[in-house]
């Protein structure tokens, strides 16, 4: 079967659905945006407006809603959705099921420079969630489909200004594209000073 037509079902036996980090109680489960109900869809967005408005507002892209819902929720995009399942105190309200969607990626297959790879479109975590190593999970899970599927790489893109993220990429090993904008070979991606507002970075996959 052709990886782009690989079910939620076929990606998710892929990963490890079940964690445990500092007493939070992790499921991670694979999706398709027509599998997302509305409470899912809108919990996604929100968590990604929350974290990104910023940096799409002051950017050459700009804040765009539509299109932006558009990309995530595209029928070729595929969701690795993770939930907090440690509820709160004895004695407290439960926490409802749409908010216990911490963090969430969202990647497509597709082909570059002659290669598959695994396209991650997005990383979020929620504000309350980081710091648990949630993030290094969600992009351990993609090299697992990635390498269960063939592909060569992970590639992804980042803001420039997003320093807190592009310090976690270079933390797990992705370093400037040969496509990237301002790509020189052995310069240093972080302190180069480029026309554009994003760079693209990559990660061979094992």
């Amino acid at each position: 079967m052709r990886s782009g037509a690989a079910t939620s079902a076929q990606l998710e036996a892929c990963i490890s659905t079940s964690r445990e980090l500092n007493d939070a109680k992790l499921h991670f489960a694979v999706k398709t945006p027509l599998e997302l109900s509305d409470v899912e869809r809108e919990r996604i967005w929100n968590i990604f407006e929350s974290n990104m408005h910023q940096f799409y507002a002051t950017s050459s892209f700009g804040w765009d809603p539509r299109s932006k819902k558009e990309e995530m929720f595209h029928s070729h995009a595929r969701l690795v959705l993770c939930e907090r399942h440690d509820d709160t105190a004895s004695g407290s309200e439960p926490v409802p099921s749409e908010s216990r969607i911490v963090a969430y990626t969202i990647f497509r297959f597709e082909r570059e420079a002659k290669q598959d790879v695994v396209y991650c479109y997005e990383l979020q975590v929620t504000k309350e969630s980081r710091g648990l190593g949630v993030g290094k999970l969600l992009m351990g899970s993609l090299f697992d489909i990635g390498s269960q599927w063939m592909m060569k790489n992970v590639m992804l893109t980042v803001f420039r200004a997003n320093s807190a993220a592009s310090a976690f990429y270079k933390s797990v090993g992705f370093d400037l594209d040969p496509s990237s904008p301002g790509y020189v070979e052995e310069d240093d991606w972080q302190e180069e000073e480029l026309d554009c507002d994003y760079v693209i970075l990559s990660k061979s996959i094992p």
